[in-house]
């Protein structure tokens, strides 16, 4: 896969995830690994992710220096490269502050089981001591998502298709535990959320997830290239 096309999909998942309703604030970062490389690219932080052009991608090494474009990136990046040397399976990784993965951070602990989607992440989410790169990536070991108190979270994949789509996901988990957590139910039997859980991997749902937030963006697509036509001009 060549420089340009893993720019094209950075622009792709942030317009995903601005459908989503991830792109109405500055903050929240994701990469792309390049294969064969200890390089990822990502993108610059003076936009929200329903803005992002080609032209607001960057390429950084694992050292943490900018390969191409001179850009202001966010001050938080390092984890990414932190977590692609420690696991070599993740290829894409998305952080959020949406308002419900910052809601969900400020428990400081994994969201309950209350929905079919939220056994997704039935023992694979990791609770980082603070957010900093040395606790950050350590603390992900072979889990899917990884809470980080008081901020946000981050979801991995081996693709950045899986990665926005467990991200939408976990937002969504988050969303059920701080609607239901004050309200007195019972979250779902531990029993029940395995089953569930093994049947929700073989529905494929995260890869529809993501086929959705690709078509919901497509009009926002087209606006950002009438935006960045307006940068260049």
């Amino acid at each position: 896969m060549s420089d340009i096309e893993i720019q094209e999909q950075v622009v792709e998942a942030c317009q995903a995830l601005g459908a989503r309703g991830f792109g109405n604030i500055i903050g929240g970062h994701l990469s792309i690994r390049v294969p064969g490389e200890e390089a990822y690219w990502t993108h610059i932080i003076p936009y929200a992710f329903e803005e992002i052009t080609p032209a607001d991608t960057v390429k950084m090494d694992f050292a943490g220096n900018v390969l191409h474009a001179n850009a202001q990136i966010s001050p938080g990046i390092d984890f990414h490269y932190g977590i692609y040397k420690l696991r070599p399976d993740v290829n894409a990784i998305v952080h959020t502050h949406s308002q419900a993965v910052m809601t969900q951070s400020a428990f400081a602990r994994a969201p309950k089981m209350w929905h079919t989607i939220s056994t997704y992440f039935l023992d694979t989410v990791a609770v980082s001591p603070d957010d900093t790169i040395e606790a950050i990536a350590p603390v992900l070991k072979n889990n899917i998502a990884i809470i980080i108190p008081w901020h946000g979270a981050i979801t991995v994949g081996g693709s950045i298709g899986e990665a926005a789509g467990l991200h939408a996901l976990f937002d969504q988990a988050c969303r059920f535990d701080i609607d239901l957590s004050p309200s007195g139910a019972e979250p779902m039997p531990r029993e029940s959320c395995e089953r569930i859980q093994a049947l929700m991997q073989k529905a494929n749902y995260v890869d529809y997830t993501w086929e959705l937030m690709k078509r919901k963006a497509a009009p926002q697509t087209r606006a950002s290239e009438q935006l960045r036509s307006f940068r260049v001009a």
